[in-house]
């Protein structure tokens, strides 16, 4: 069997794309997605997640498809961060008025896990940031020990402004250092280089950052066995209790597709890419690196010690609900998701649109049948907690489960295996870690090809 990894650079804006094998070749397409609203009750339906896209970078990374604002070295900048940070404001705001008006203001919860994106949350002003987190506490409530994430890259930050964004609440850190390799990190783009990176962990220890991850990204150019186990062992050695591990995605739009996509010309002077084979080693070598060094694979792309999973991104594995404020952020809302608009201007239309109470859309809407069950198969078997076949009967009948069973036969037991209850009974379905993992979207789309009640997705 061909293996192919399927991981995307940040969980949130990977949930709406899904790659299958149909057919017999591989597509992306954007599926519509949806919540089993019967099943919750309307009091537990508002949710208690925030995803904010802070869109600011000082130059577009060469493999980088989200949207972003590129800032450069502009002295000016934070004026229009400052009129976004308005906007953010405003769409918290009249989105608050909406929930009110849907669920009454005691069905409104507080927030548990806040997520600031982007972009590069770091280059944002702290007074800026702050401004955001204070509607988001005036209109929702920061529930006590919630989880207040934020993504910054090295050099972007130093530790004045750490410490500032500790004192507004954010005690969870995602690192985004990609790799411990100069030449690695020029060839695709990244802004920094391997001191500034050793200077921001540094910082981030001597600040005393309760929680903070360091983001690694395979299959890059120039990437080999050495200098990949090199990046892995330095993780290990920075004390991290969280590490994400994604394997690089050439996306239309981008200077790599221009370089290595499906029509791109040789070019003797860049490196290649690593191969499929080589970017699957890869792979196992993470996770055996990183289990041996105590860490949980609990998700395809993500690590953990004990107890530091990252609480906001479970949400999108679980199928949870959460609001998205910022260009192109999505949110997931009583079984309906939204995609904002990726353009700054167009966002603000938005956000003007929303304050007048008009119908600004929604991009996809919350269904039931084919649409919900592939959802949460594709949800569930990406992590190392897997499918639990007692929730699926519950959910979506037995028979669903028996196709299941007939479904995963050829991956069992390489690729997948069955948890037993303590009634001997077949209760939860894994993906093996590595080789099934590496596997998914093989058994994803061999799931489709092979249950009848996802004939829909065909």
């Amino acid at each position: 069997m061909k293996v192919m990894i399927h991981t995307r650079l940040a969980p949130a804006r990977a949930l709406a794309h899904v790659r299958t094998r149909a057919h017999g070749r591989l597509k992306t397409v954007v599926r519509s997605f949806s919540a089993d609203r019967a099943k919750l009750p309307a009091s537990t339906r508002a949710p208690t997640s925030a995803y904010v896209h802070l869109p600011f970078c000082r130059s577009r990374c060469y493999y980088c498809d989200f949207a972003i604002s590129v800032i450069g070295t502009r002295t000016d900048a934070s004026e229009g961060m400052r009129a976004y940070a308005e906007a953010v404001t405003r769409e918290t705001r009249a989105t608050a008025t909406r929930m009110r008006e849907r669920y009454g203001a005691s069905g409104i919860k507080p927030l548990e896990t806040i997520f600031f994106g982007g972009g590069t949350p770091s280059l944002v002003p702290v007074d800026v940031l702050g401004e955001i987190l204070g509607t988001l506490r005036r209109e929702f409530g920061i529930a006590s020990g919630a989880e207040i994430s934020a993504e910054m890259d090295p050099g972007t930050f130093n530790e004045d402004k750490l410490r500032g964004f500790l004192d507004l609440g954010v005690n969870r850190v995602s690192l985004g250092v990609q790799s411990f390799d100069d030449e690695v990190l020029k060839r695709a783009g990244r802004s920094h280089d391997v001191r500034e990176a050793e200077l921001a962990i540094e910082m981030l220890r001597s600040c005393g950052v309760p929680r903070w991850s360091v983001d690694l990204i395979g299959g890059l150019p120039g990437v080999d066995a050495k200098t990949w186990r090199a990046s892995l062992d330095r993780v290990i050695e920075s004390g991290a209790d969280h590490v994400s591990v994604y394997d690089l995605q050439v996306e239309k739009g981008t200077a790599f597709y221009r370089w290595y996509g499906e029509n791109a010309k040789e070019d003797g002077s860049r490196p290649a890419l690593p191969s499929e084979d080589a970017s699957a080693d890869a792979f196992r070598e993470a996770s055996a690196a990183l289990r041996a060094a105590g860490y949980e694979h609990y998700e395809v792309s993500s690590y953990a010690k004990p107890g530091a999973r990252c609480k906001h991104n479970q949400i999108y594995w679980q199928n949870g609900g959460w609001y998205g404020f910022g260009m192109s952020a999505t949110s997931h809302v009583d079984g309906e998701r939204m995609a904002r608009p990726r353009k700054m201007n167009e966002y603000y239309a938005y956000v003007n649109a929303l304050e007048k109470g008009e119908d600004v859309g929604v991009i996809s809407t919350g269904g039931d049948g084919s649409d919900a069950l592939f959802e949460h198969l594709m949800l569930r078997l990406r992590t190392s907690d897997g499918l639990d076949l007692e929730d699926v009967t519950e959910r979506f009948g037995a028979s669903v489960v028996d196709e299941i069973h007939d479904a995963i036969k050829p991956f069992v037991p390489d690729y997948a295996v069955y948890g037993v209850n303590d009634r001997g009974h077949r209760s939860s379905l894994h993906l093996t870690d590595p080789e099934g993992l590496m596997m998914s979207t093989e058994v994803l789309s061999t799931l489709i090809s092979k249950m009848p009640s996802l004939a829909d997705d065909r």
